[in-house]
């Protein structure tokens, strides 16, 4: 197959995959997407999963494509057809961890044979386990119970099958070590007849005693699952027991789990690659340098560009020695979301919820961080503290217990600022910028005063001493960097488990600035100065980098978030809103565990996420269908429903995964369909939709204008499925629903036969999705013709002029002999709805340099406007005549 190396990657369009959204329907999505504007095709992990896996990061064969999604030829007739029409395609590939099972051979393997397997140094298995039990074992905490009450229920059982004699427990399917199994021949036969005579061979107290015996010599400890927070040996993706990570850092299993996609790359399948949870790896710089190479050598005379997940804390930049294009966007994305939020109305919303007693959001993620250490991260702390001891012991310093270096462990861990910092085997000290980051975490713990002193000082001298351990001892220096290289693969975990999966599911002034790699306790203000340094930043050092507003792990979509935004411009509304729902809505809370619910955090959250995924186009309010509203109504309530119980689990404040408050949860939705329910709440729905209609012009200019800067600034626009229309989702399962493609494919015929005073009219009825696909379709189609200088152009801002200017942002692309200027409208106040369009920006203007008398054409409505002579001064209310937003391209 041809690569496709001479196609510009101008923009990006991410499909999830699972079996309902196969490789066969993208292969039939591809002639759209070319007349949308898009270059590559970025699709989610193609290789076989577990079972029904609707995401595929939980891979199980990293040899083959799934099946599910149709199979190695699917695959390959998706990439010809995606070449077939001039763009390329980008995947993204899971290098951290696999997901268990009898779905997973190469892990079946490793239970079967423990330490003798093939397979045993591909995954992360601590065999020199702390307690006897599990020495030279595996721990599997799936039981539902202690493995003695199971076993006393008759709730494992032996059968024989295809795959060879087996133990069954419910759905789970674990091999047998074959040395180990008993003369009986009924357990050597495969013929499912023998799985009665099999089945009784366990039965019985005797056959309890063979059972138990035969357990015991097995590579593997059946447990109850909640063991697994305390005793687990092997190192997980996050939390999640059933994805376990993998020693990628080790080249044979690098070569063994990479053969396959480098092959697709070799074969000009694969044009790029996106590499999921960098952070998790053992060392990310090394694992990358050992990717380029591949893929130089697979790909010699092309570039095939890599991204990597990668979460950027503020002021925080990707690492200059990576050899990468860059990251999936999260920076851009949490910079640009502040630029629409009302400072001061932010401080009236953030004022009035700190004022009923809640804490601020940095003092709430730390103290998250410390509990998930605590509790679901729990084994990999004990897993390196002993670690630490060693070092301390053989670096002579005052001798300290386990337990004491645990919880300097948990509470440094919890104040880093940052994700996780980079030493590794060639660079084993500290970067300044790491070290910046320990120190600042090394003053929070000791200003906490909670560890004990002479372990944090161990710690940091581990950590933080630079120049000590060249000189030390080789047997000590790499035991101190196995410490290290464990401790920073812990960090990332806590950050996701403790920052996204909890503190921002707990704190609910403005849930739209509660975004993945988002820091709600970063002031507002300077939004813009932030962004433009991002940019700028873009520009200069990774052009090629992905820039995002919605992906399959956003907690809100951009639409919902630009409508939520816009609350922050009517604080003192919401918050009389807020009072008077309160207030006619006490008589649905109901106590559960002696506590009324919801909590009001949690209500905070429900009618936010109300007003964020309200229809664009009116609501269950509106005069229609008696069906059509009920079903409307439905929908709403299940889709409500299903995410606030998510939420409240992931807060882990009345309830949680492991430990569900199906009193607490059961009262909570109970209290959402009491909301929408017209004859409990008589007045709630029109009122909503009332409070929705006074926001939604401030969400559609919003997102129209967070759309332009996305699709015109410095680095790779990324498209989420779906979002060319008004794409209003909560966080996975329902960002992930079915897109209408019909829809898509009908409205886009409709815009490119929009003549003149389409945009117009469409700007009159935007509600209905085409200005947002018109923008997003003459803006993407644009950069692909000017891939050539688009790529080499730096980035400047532009200050604006008049006593609006603070309601506007600009920057110019300038570069090979062209210039670009994009003026967008921000914290505008429209009357009544009306757009803030021409006369709204009658005193404002932008003084560009050299421009004089100057014409600039403007991509998106097709007018012409031109620079005053002698000034160079563009008059915005001509620029913004017609859309609040402008992309203007200077013409000769």
């Amino acid at each position: 197959m041809t690569r496709a190396a001479s196609i510009p990657i101008t923009a990006t369009y991410r499909l999830q995959l699972n079996a309902a959204f196969t490789l066969h329907d993208a292969r039939e999505l591809v002639p759209d997407l070319r007349r949308l504007g898009i270059s590559h095709l970025y699709c989610s992990p193609v290789l076989a999963a577990r079972r029904g896996s609707t995401h595929g990061y939980d891979v199980t064969d990293p040899t083959i494509v799934n099946a599910e999604l149709g199979g190695d030829a699917a695959f390959a007739a998706l990439a010809e057809t995606v070449h077939g029409h001039g763009m390329g395609l980008v995947l993204d590939i899971v290098p951290n961890h696999m997901g268990v099972g009898a779905d997973n051979p190469y892990w079946d393997d490793l239970l079967a044979h423990g330490q003798a397997s093939r397979y045993a140094s591909w995954f992360d298995v601590e065999w020199r386990a702390t307690t006897k039990r599990l020495a030279g074992k595996v721990l599997v905490p799936v039981l539902g119970d202690t493995l003695e009450k199971v076993v006393a229920r008759d709730e494992l059982t032996i059968e024989p099958g295809d795959q060879g004699v087996r133990l069954r427990y419910f759905d789970h399917s674990f091999p047998l070590d074959p040395a180990t199994l008993p003369p009986e021949p009924e357990l050597a036969q495969r013929d499912p007849a023998a799985r009665p005579v099999a089945a009784q061979w366990s039965a019985g107290e005797e056959g309890r005693r063979r059972l138990g015996r035969l357990l015991a010599k097995q590579h593997y400890e059946l447990a109850f699952w909640r063991t697994a927070q305390r005793d687990l040996n092997y190192r997980r993706f996050f939390d999640v027991n059933e994805l376990i990570s993998l020693r990628v850092e080790r080249a044979e299993v690098f070569e063994a789990t990479h053969r396959t996609v480098l092959r697709f790359v070799a074969d000009g399948l694969v044009d790029g690659l996106r590499v999921d949870h960098i952070d998790g790896l053992l060392e990310p710089r090394r694992y990358l340098e050992r990717l380029r190479a591949a893929l130089d050598a697979r790909a010699p005379s092309s570039h095939v560009p890599v991204y990597v997940e990668k979460i950027l804390a503020e002021g925080e930049s990707l690492a200059g020695d990576w050899p990468v294009d860059g990251t999936t966007g999260y920076e851009v994305l949490t910079a640009l979301e502040d630029l629409f939020v009302d400072p001061a109305g932010y401080a009236e919303l953030e004022g009035q919820y700190r004022r009923a007693g809640e804490a601020g959001f940095h003092a709430i993620a730390l103290d998250a961080k410390r509990r998930v250490l605590r509790s679901a991260l729990n084994a990999d702390v004990r897993r390196i503290a002993p670690m630490l001891g060693l070092v301390a012991r053989e670096g002579g310093w005052p001798a300290r217990s386990i337990a004491h270096h645990a919880g300097a462990i948990v509470e440094l861990v919890a104040a880093l600022p940052v994700y996780r910092t980079y030493m590794d085997a060639e660079r084993p000290d500290p970067s300044p910028h790491d070290r910046a980051m320990l120190e600042r975490a090394f003053a929070i713990v000791r200003e906490r005063g909670v560890a004990d002193a002479e372990s944090v000082d161990a710690l940091e001298r581990v950590l933080v001493g630079e120049g000590r351990w060249h000189d030390a001892p080789p047997a000590l220096a790499a035991r101190r960097l196995a410490f290290v290289l464990r401790w920073q693969q812990l960090t990332g975990p806590a950050a996701a488990k403790g920052v996204e999966d909890t503190a921002l599911y707990m704190y609910a002034p403005l849930a739209s600035r509660n975004e993945v790699g988002g820091d709600p306790g970063v002031p507002v203000e300077g939004a813009a100065g932030r962004l433009h340094a991002r940019l700028r930043e873009r520009a200069a050092r990774y052009p090629g980098s992905l820039n995002t507003t919605n992906t399959h792990d956003t907690k809100r979509s951009a639409d919902v978030r630009a409508r939520l935004d816009a609350i922050s411009q009517h604080a003192g509304r919401w918050r009389r809103r807020l009072r008077h729902w309160r207030r006619h809505h006490r008589a649905l809370r109901t106590l559960a565990g002696g506590r009324l619910a919801p909590t009001r955090t949690t209500d905070n959250f429900i009618y936010q996420s109300l007003v964020g995924i309200w229809p664009m186009q009116g609501g269950p309010s509106r005069d229609g269908a008696p069906g059509e509203d009920a079903r409307e109504l439905a929908t709403l309530r299940e889709r409500l429903t299903a995410y606030i119980e998510k939420a409240v689990r992931e807060a882990k404040v009345r309830t949680s995964w492991t430990d569900p408050d199906t009193e607490y949860e059961a009262a909570v939705a109970q209290f959402i369909a009491g909301l929408l329910d017209r004859a409990r709440s008589p007045d709630f729905l029109r009122e909503m939709e009332q409070f929705v209609e006074l926001l939604r012009p401030w969400g559609i200019w919003s997102s129209l204008s967070r759309l332009v800067v996305h699709l015109t600034a410095p680095g790779v626009p990324d498209v989420y499925q779906g979002d060319e229309l008004w794409f209003q989702a909560l966080v996975d399962p329902d960002n992930r629903r079915p897109v209408d493609w019909a829809l898509r494919r009908e409205l886009l015929g409709e815009v490119e036969r929009g003549g003149p005073g389409a945009v117009e009219e469409w700007r009159q009825l935007p509600a209905d999705g085409r200005l947002k696909l018109h923008v997003t379709s003459v803006l993407l189609r644009w950069r692909r013709d000017a891939a050539a200088w688009l790529a080499s152009s730096d980035y400047r801002p532009v200050a604006a002029n008049g006593a609006r200017a603070g309601q506007l942002f600009a920057f110019e692309r300038q570069g090979a002999g062209h210039r670009m200027l994009v003026v967008v409208s921000r914290l505008t106040h429209p009357h009544e709805g009306a757009p803030p369009v021409g006369d709204y920006w009658r005193d404002a203007s932008i003084l560009l340099e050299e421009t004089t008398g100057a014409r600039w054409r403007d991509l998106l409505t097709g007018t012409t406007v031109r620079a005053e002579e002698g000034a160079g001064r563009i008059a915005l209310s001509e620029a913004l005549g017609v859309l609040p937003v402008a992309v203007l391209v200077r013409e000769e």
